[in-house]
């Protein structure tokens, strides 16, 4: 009779992790990962999350006020922050994203996928579209949406859309072979809300989209 160590589902593993690590933690993270092996890659994720967020002293928390309106997007915020943390797309999942991300040419095929993800095409949104798929740097402050309605639009999980984008920058920057002599000096990374408002023409388009991402 063989013993088979029974898979502990993700969510408990997770829910367990937070608890006994409410700020990042290496060695409680090593030993979770070596509790739960098949669950180290979300649990690596999960610990990066944590690391982008300073825990507050009991005083700032008790000096913060903040109304039922104010605390539900950041809620919502930490959750799908939260949320990405856990996703771990397949490697056939990323190859299919960036496939289909490598057949979006041409006016048509740009204008298609703008069309899909900001519902118009005539305020420059193909232009915001290709400012944020051909980036050589990742884009800060991306928000979760685009990836999204992206990965939709393309039949596939946004995780995977998101690493896809990563190869395809590593790729290009892989070609841009510079002597340390003649390299060219690089620029901070584009922010989202630089590229709306370099590329959107129109100022209720421009809000509206803002607006959107305060939101999510």
């Amino acid at each position: 009779m063989t013993n088979t160590k029974p898979t502990v589902d993700l969510d408990q593993v997770l829910d367990l992790y937070s608890r006994a690590s409410e700020s990042f933690d290496a060695e409680v993270l090593r030993d979770f990962i070596a509790k739960y092996p098949e669950h180290a890659k979300p649990l690596q994720r999960f610990a990066q999350v944590q690391l982008t967020f300073k825990q507050p002293s009991r005083d700032e928390v008790e000096q913060e006020k903040l109304t039922d309106e104010e605390m539900l997007p950041r809620r919502s915020k930490l959750l799908q922050r939260m949320q990405q943390g856990r996703d771990e797309p397949s490697s056939t999942d990323v190859t299919s994203a960036g496939d289909k991300l490598a057949k979006i040419s041409g006016a048509s095929g740009v204008n298609s996928a703008a069309q899909a993800i900001f519902l118009s095409t005539e305020h420059g949104e193909d232009l915001l579209f290709l400012s944020i798929v051909d980036s050589t740097s990742e884009v800060n402050h991306l928000p979760h949406w685009f990836n999204a309605e992206l990965g939709k639009y393309l039949d596939c999980p946004p995780a995977a859309v998101v690493q896809a984008m990563a190869i395809k920058r590593q790729r290009h920057l892989g070609l841009q072979r510079f002597s340390a002599q003649d390299k060219l000096a690089e620029g901070p990374p584009p922010t989202w809300e630089q590229l709306v408002e370099d590329c959107i023409t129109d100022e209720n388009v421009k809000r509206n989209i803002l607006e959107r991402t305060e939101r999510s």
